[in-house]
């Protein structure tokens, strides 16, 4: 009699714990969340000319390419010789990378991302003469 009732628990214990088990996994399922696809940016908002907030040096951006190229011009005020331009949209938001390649820029470049709510690039530039690494923000010229 003992052993029928041990038995009786043990297949009442094993039949929760497969109700449990089964209601975990259609819970599971049913909370299963797809990713916020986020729309892509326009990447035209990059086009135009753009002035450094603490500073007089512009970029000019022209031309954006659908193989990641784009055509820039920095300024300073005189032209400054722009080695390599390019753009991206990564990780949800537009960025671009500009070489400079002149003297006394030997290798100094800006990275920055285009911020849409407040129409805006920001992000870091490289000084290589110096080796020195800057934050700097870029404001839409009027």
């Amino acid at each position: 009699m003992l052993l029928a009732a041990i038995a009786a628990f043990s297949i009442s214990c094993n039949e929760a714990h497969e109700e449990k088990q089964e209601a975990e996994s259609t819970n599971t399922s049913s909370e299963t969340v797809s990713p916020q696809q986020k729309a892509i940016p326009d990447k035209d908002k990059l086009l135009g000319e753009w002035t450094r907030t603490d500073a007089s040096y512009q970029i000019k951006i022209t031309e954006l390419l659908d193989d990641g190229t784009m055509k820039a011009g920095y300024f300073n005020p005189g032209s400054i010789n722009v080695g390599s331009a390019m753009w991206a949209f990564a990780d949800g938001v537009l960025k671009i990378y500009i070489e400079l390649r002149d003297e006394n820029y030997p290798g100094s470049n800006y990275n920055l991302i285009y911020y849409p709510e407040r129409d805006l690039l920001a992000g870091k530039y490289f000084q290589a003469v110096e080796r020195v690494t800057y934050d700097v923000g870029f404001a839409r010229a009027k």
